[in-house]
């Protein structure tokens, strides 16, 4: 997407320091069996997700529509796989893994496309493996919107509706929380976490 293309390193530099975003992944790293694969959707620049899952010697394969995020993301985590793809044309049988994430990228789709993409997550994660998702608190499909200066559209949720939309596609979830995060140079945002875990059978 050129959006993403232009505007990489100005993301990074605002929306790569989330303290919460952070603690969800070490979060799932912690649950999985070092060496377990995890699938970042909309990975972006690769940081925080790809880098701190690598680091705690995870196998992570990160997929995003925009080359610019990915040409950061291949030099400032070399250890995780980059796949340039549109993550919701991705096939049914992408592969399976332990773990799947989508931080703020699930937002840029219409809510048709973001209940279709979790229906492909519950293929895509193996039983007993975990979703984390990163989304903005807010009740909304495909809205106007001005992203770092650029028009885009944006869709959203409130937390209880976040919660029956993840637990209508197979995943159970397992917490969920609304926090304030203030980017960098940015206006507050209203945030929401959640981590589920796909049935063990």
């Amino acid at each position: 997407m050129e959006v993403f293309d232009q505007l990489a390193e100005k993301y990074q530099g605002e929306h790569s320091n989330n303290p919460f975003q952070a603690a969800l992944v070490e979060r799932i790293g912690a649950l999985l069996p070092a060496g377990t694969s995890v699938l970042d959707l909309g990975c972006g620049t690769g940081v925080p997700t790809a880098k701190i899952l690598t680091e705690s010697d995870h196998r992570v394969v990160g997929v995003d529509i925009s080359e610019g995020m990915l040409r950061l993301a291949r030099e400032q985590v070399p250890a995780a796989e980059f796949v340039h793809a549109d993550f919701k044309d991705l096939p049914d049988d992408f592969g399976r893994f332990d773990a799947a994430t989508a931080f703020f990228s699930l937002l840029m789709l219409g809510k048709a496309d973001i209940e279709r993409v979790l229906a492909k997550a519950a293929g895509w994660v193996r039983p007993g493996g975990y979703l984390g998702i990163g989304m903005v608190n807010f009740d909304g499909d495909n809205l106007p919107f001005e992203f770092l200066g650029v028009p885009v559209t944006v869709s959203g949720y409130l937390e209880p509706d976040l919660a029956a939309v993840v637990e209508a596609h197979g995943f159970t979830v397992e917490s969920i929380e609304t926090v304030d995060f203030t980017p960098l140079d940015g206006p507050p945002e209203s945030q929401i976490f959640v981590l589920a875990q796909r049935a063990a059978s």
